[in-house]
């Protein structure tokens, strides 16, 4: 406990003592009946001058003595009782805003599930998307926050939290433009921010991971864009499939349904409540389902056509097994069977009531695909890159376009963040402006401005370059980049045309 409060419980208990002690010198035996106090005499001046007198005195001076203490001290205690206050008003703020950031549950009503895209502690992640360009289903690579406030101030990430960003997942949060945060729960969110901010030393390491990151993805672009025409053909195809499957399905449900209703009756070897004859049939059942209604699955549907092989045997109550290899009776086995028939003809009719539209979708993201792997507009040829602006030194100009890729092409280069197979040429513009046909010379004559601009980013409302008026949308990558390596991004930016 501090000084202070310990100050005050003895001044208030002398003050009490001192009040006892007059109330109780005071009294005095009056026969009869009791005159009030304010028509009785009071002590004549003989009395008064005796100890009684002195005694008050002394109590009151000692009263006023400690008084003049305790104040004082609890005045100097003051700043610390404050600051212990808003470090508990800190602790709070932290806490309800980590509890903004997570997923929403019973136990944490007040989730919005920031970490659902960018991940435990801020470290990134991504989230699922409908490319608005493509029309494909991609993975959007949300950026980390962890060193978000090494590149943005406050206000500029507050202004990020408000409005969102525009052409990707990511939704106006802020009340001012139509989301569910107000203000303070926005102060909470940035208040988390801080406490999860990496070490800049940590952020300054992390370059050389998210340059080899950014070669592995370009070396790797061709497999993943070919990985992503065969998804969406299977979609096209099992979208295309679809009527034919549900009028399968509904038959086959209702087949099974009046089999599994008439199971009881006759031959059953292996006791386990389904005929002989009704095992048969379940399994006729399966062999069509398998071959008709889980036809044409994608990858993200294979697991439910497995569901539709069953083979009962006659002699074994216990034919098939659940994911913990504990036995399943068959009679168990062929409800679950006719479970996923239902579930089937559930996730079919939506296709099949929307087929022309779907199917239409579908055929334009798949011709998109395709053109996006003939294109291959992501390419780089570092030999010509390393010879017109690097010196023909290979290795700067691998680096170069590692650092843009990783730490630009965000917000420079159209289709980024939607990985591969929906990336434009580096440079091609986005969020922020296009780079290309020497616009960076344009706009900063002199390298040593741009080189600047990366360093210190854009001030909302003051001009940069020729003609630029900074938005605050521009981050500056000073505290994480190294010099050497931002006169690397300035190069091969000015090398775009």
């Amino acid at each position: 406990m501090s000084l202070g409060p310990i100050a005050v419980v003895i001044a208030i208990a002398f003050l009490l003592a001192g009040l006892a002690y007059l109330v109780n010198s005071g009294r005095r035996p009056r026969p009869g009946r009791e005159i009030p106090p304010n028509l009785a005499p009071y002590l004549t001046d003989e009395d008064l001058e005796t100890t009684r007198l002195t005694k008050t005195l002394t109590a009151a001076l000692f009263s006023s003595a400690l008084l003049a203490i305790a104040l004082p001290v609890y005045f100097l205690t003051e700043s610390g009782r404050q600051a212990d206050f808003v470090h508990l008003f800190e602790e709070e703020a932290v806490h309800i805003g980590e509890l903004i950031y997570m997923e929403q549950s019973p136990d944490n009503p007040e989730g919005f599930g920031c970490i659902a895209c960018h991940g435990a502690e801020g470290v990134g992640g991504g989230a699922d998307y409908i490319d608005p360009r493509t029309g494909t289903s991609v993975t959007w690579a949300a950026p980390a926050l962890n060193d978000i406030l090494y590149r943005y101030d406050e206000e500029e990430v507050r202004y990020w939290l408000i409005w969102g960003r525009p052409g990707s997942p990511m939704p106006a949060w802020g009340v001012e433009a139509g989301g569910p945060l107000n203000d303070q729960q926005l102060d909470f969110v940035i208040e988390y921010l801080k406490t999860i901010q990496i070490p800049q030393e940590e952020a300054i390491t992390a370059v050389d991971a998210a340059v080899s990151t950014e070669l592995a993805s370009l070396e790797g672009a061709a497999a993943s864009i070919s990985a992503a025409i065969a998804e969406q053909t299977g979609e096209l195809a099992a979208i295309v499939s679809a009527p034919d499957r549900l009028e399968w399905a509904e038959r086959l449900a209702a087949d099974l349904d009046q089999v599994l209703a008439g199971a009881t009756s006759g031959l059953d070897t292996d006791l386990d409540g389904l005929s002989d004859d009704a095992e048969v049939q379940v399994n006729r059942v399966s062999e069509l389902a398998f071959a008709n209604v889980g036809t044409d699955a994608t990858p993200s549907t294979t697991s439910a056509a497995d569901r539709l092989i069953l083979e009962l045997d006659t002699d074994n109550a216990f034919t098939t097994s659940d994911q913990t290899g504990e036995p399943v009776p068959d009679a168990d086995a062929a409800d679950l069977l006719l479970q996923e028939l239902e579930s089937q003809v559930t996730q079919l009719t939506p296709l099949v009531t929307n087929n022309e539209s779907l199917r239409t979708a579908a055929e334009a993201a798949l011709a998109n695909l395709d053109d996006a792997g003939a294109a291959e507009r992501y390419a780089i040829d570092f030999e010509s890159l390393a010879a017109n602006s690097f010196g023909g030194d290979i290795t700067r100009a691998e680096r170069a376009y590692g650092l843009y890729s990783a730490y630009c092409a965000r917000c420079h280069t159209a289709g980024y963040s939607a990985g591969p197979l929906a990336t434009l040429e580096p440079g091609s513009g986005a969020l922020g402006p296009s780079l290309r046909d020497g616009r960076s010379i344009v706009q900063f004559p002199d390298a040593e401005d741009q080189y600047d601009f990366i360093v210190n980013g854009s001030v909302n409302g003051q001009a940069y370059g020729v003609n630029g008026i900074g938005r605050g949308w521009m981050p500056g990558f000073g505290a994480v980049l190294s010099e050497a390596d931002i006169r690397l991004i300035v190069e091969f930016e000015r090398s775009l045309d």
